[in-house]
């Protein structure tokens, strides 16, 4: 099913946090993939600890990154949402009293 639907326009913040946030979810599955195989023998003790610390670190910061993203989204869905509101309503209902002769 192929749609028409116009997308919202990326501002140049999110573009930068979908990229930052796409940067910490590589580094933690990269991280992950190591620290199960290649450094496993190695992550002994305060290393394992600090290891998968900054792991979830890394995850928790993608997290907020995505929270913040969705955040955005939600705001210019939002905006948009208004803004055609008004284009379709509230100006159609200005142009209807001009023709009726009212004082908008």
């Amino acid at each position: 099913m192929n749609t028409n639907r116009e997308k919202l326009p990326l501002s140049r913040g999110q573009f930068i946090l979908r990229i930052f946030g796409g940067v910490l979810l590589t580094a933690c599955a990269l991280m992950v993939v190591l620290g199960s195989t290649v450094f496993a023998e190695q992550l002994l003790g305060p290393r394992f600890v600090l290891y998968w610390t900054w792991c979830l670190l890394l995850t928790c910061g993608a997290i907020i990154i995505a929270l913040w993203d969705m955040l955005l989204v939600r705001r210019a869905s939002r905006r948009t949402r208004r803004e055609l509101f008004r284009q379709k309503f509230m100006d159609g209902v200005s142009a209807d009293k001009s023709r009726r002769g009212e004082n908008p």
